[in-house]
C-alpha cells in the first residue's frame, strides 16, 4: 500500500483495517519517509537531465512518490525549471496540477477501497483462521479509515459549489477565493504531520525488522518508478504535455 498510495496514510488505513501490530505500522511509515525523501531530489534531478515537460514530470512524480508532501515538493521544484532552464517547456502550474490529477485523485482515492477489501479479507478468512472468530459486519466499518470519507465529502462540496462555473470564472473567482486558501491550509497541515512523523521515526527499528520489509518496499519503488516513466512518458506524455492548454 505504501508504494501504490499516499504512503503514511495507506500503510495507517491498512494497519488499523488488518489489525497490525504498532511497531509493523512505524516500520512502514519510516521506510515510506525515506524512500519519500530520496525520490524529492531523485525525480526532479533525473526530469531535468531528461529535459522533460513539467507536466510529463509532474504525472512521472505523481506515479513515482509515496507521499503527497513530498511529492508536492518535488512538482514544485520541477515547475520552477520551466523558463530557468533551456529545452524544458512548460510552466510551474502544470508540474504541480499533473501531480496532483495522477497521485491525489488517482491513487489516494484507491486507499478506502483496498481498506475496506482487506478489512473484509481479515476479518472473514485471516482471524477466524487463526483465532476461531466469527466474522462481524460491525467489525469491518469500526476498522474502515473514516478519513477516506472526508475526502469524498470535499471532493463533493468542491465539486457542487464549482459546477456552475466555466474554465475562466472558476480561475478568476474560485481558485484565489476558495481554492488556495485551501491549499495553504493543505501545506501548513502537511508540514505538521511530516514533522510529527519525523519526530516519532525511528531508522533502528528496521535493523529489528531485518531486511525484507526493505527489500520488499524497494522492488515496489523500482516497479512505480519504471513504470510510472513509461505512461508518462511514451503512452500519455502528449497529453500530460499539453495540460492546460
Amino acid at each position: 500500500m505504501g508504494g501504490a498510495v499516499c504512503g503514511v496514510s495507506g500503510a495507517i488505513a491498512v494497519a488499523g483495517a488488518v489489525g497490525a501490530k504498532k511497531e509493523d505500522t512505524a516500520v512502514t511509515i519510516t521506510i515510506v519517509v525515506l524512500w519519500a525523501i530520496v525520490m524529492i531530489f531523485a525525480l526532479p534531478l533525473v526530469s531535468r537531465l531528461l529535459l522533460l515537460p513539467t507536466g510529463v514530470a509532474g504525472a512521472w512524480i505523481g506515479t513515482s512518490e509515496f507521499a503527497d508532501a513530498a511529492g508536492i515538493a518535488a512538482a514544485q521544484a520541477y515547475g520552477g525549471y520551466a523558463g530557468n532552464v533551456a529545452g524544458i517547456t512548460g510552466n510551474a502550474e502544470q508540474a504541480l496540477q499533473a501531480f496532483t490529477l495522477v497521485k491525489v485523485v488517482g491513487r489516494d482515492v484507491w486507499i478506502g477501497i483496498w481498506a475496506v477489501g482487506l478489512a473484509i479479507l481479515a476479518t472473514t478468512r485471516w482471524e477466524t483462521q487463526s483465532v476461531g472468530s466469527k466474522p462481524d459486519a460491525r467489525e469491518i466499518w469500526r476498522r474502515f479509515p473514516k478519513f477516506v470519507l472526508g475526502f469524498f465529502l470535499a471532493s463533493a462540496l468542491i465539486t457542487v459549489a464549482t459546477a456552475s462555473y466555466d474554465l475562466a470564472t472558476y480561475n478568476k473567482v474560485a481558485t484565489p477565493g476558495l481554492i488556495a486558501p485551501v491549499k495553504d491550509l493543505r501545506t501548513w497541515c502537511f508540514i505538521f504531520c511530516f514533522f510529527s512523523i519525523g519526530l516519532t521515526t525511528r531508522v533502528r527499528d528496521l535493523a529489528v525488522a531485518g531486511r525484507r520489509p526493505v527489500a520488499a518496499f524497494t522492488v515496489g519503488v523500482a516497479v512505480n518508478v519504471v513504470l510510472g516513466f513509461v505512461l508518462s512518458v511514451y503512452v500519455f506524455g502528449s497529453y500530460w504535455a499539453a495540460l492546460g492548454q
